[in-house]
């Protein structure tokens, strides 16, 4: 049997470093991997708030719900490019809020006479000319994003029928979240 090659035996050395090397970098990454933020680009926050069909990746949820930065990011885009936006938040109100204006839009809670444990929600429309919005974000500080699909308008109104427990009917309630349409 002939004698591996100086060349071979320095390529498997090689080789077995950067095996140990990578093996090494892994088990670094795996265990800070738990408390790193996760990282979310400016063309996932875009494609989440522009495009009704897309829903949040893992990290882009878990950002939206834990990373104020990235809230802040999703609420100053939503400003520019959501066409129905809040005029300003509810903050000075006191309690719950039941109505919220916009520009061009009103949005309110009513309490369903058939079930005392449903709201609906019911957002007006004031100019039925621009284009009816498909989505509702709910933005608010600690309690991250929520992206609600919208049905068609009927008369410049839309409904959604809402459980009074939900998280999205706390969100809306709560005077410091802030609602787009878009």
């Amino acid at each position: 049997m002939s004698e591996i090659p100086a060349s071979w035996q320095e390529a498997h050395s090689l080789s077995e470093a950067i095996f140990i090397a990578r093996e090494s970098l892994d088990g670094l990454t795996a265990r800070d991997h738990a408390t790193m933020k996760p990282v979310v680009s400016f063309h996932d926050i875009y494609r989440y708030a522009t495009d009704p069909a897309v829903t949040p990746s893992t990290d882009l949820a878990r950002a939206l719900a834990t990373d104020a930065r990235a809230r802040e990011d999703l609420r100053c885009l939503l400003a520019r490019v959501a066409p129905y936006r809040p005029v300003s938040r509810a903050a000075a109100s006191s309690g719950t809020v039941t109505t919220r204006s916009g520009s061009g839009f009103e949005i309110s809670l009513r309490e369903s006479r058939a079930d005392p444990d449903q709201l609906y929600l019911i957002i007006k429309l004031a100019n039925t000319a621009i284009p009816a919005p498909g989505t509702l974000f709910v933005i608010g500080d600690g309690d991250g994003c929520r992206k609600v699909p919208l049905p068609k308008p009927i008369g410049g109104v839309i409904q959604l029928l809402l459980d009074t427990g939900s998280d999205l009917v706390g969100a809306l309630c709560n005077p410091k979240t802030d609602v787009f349409l878009r």
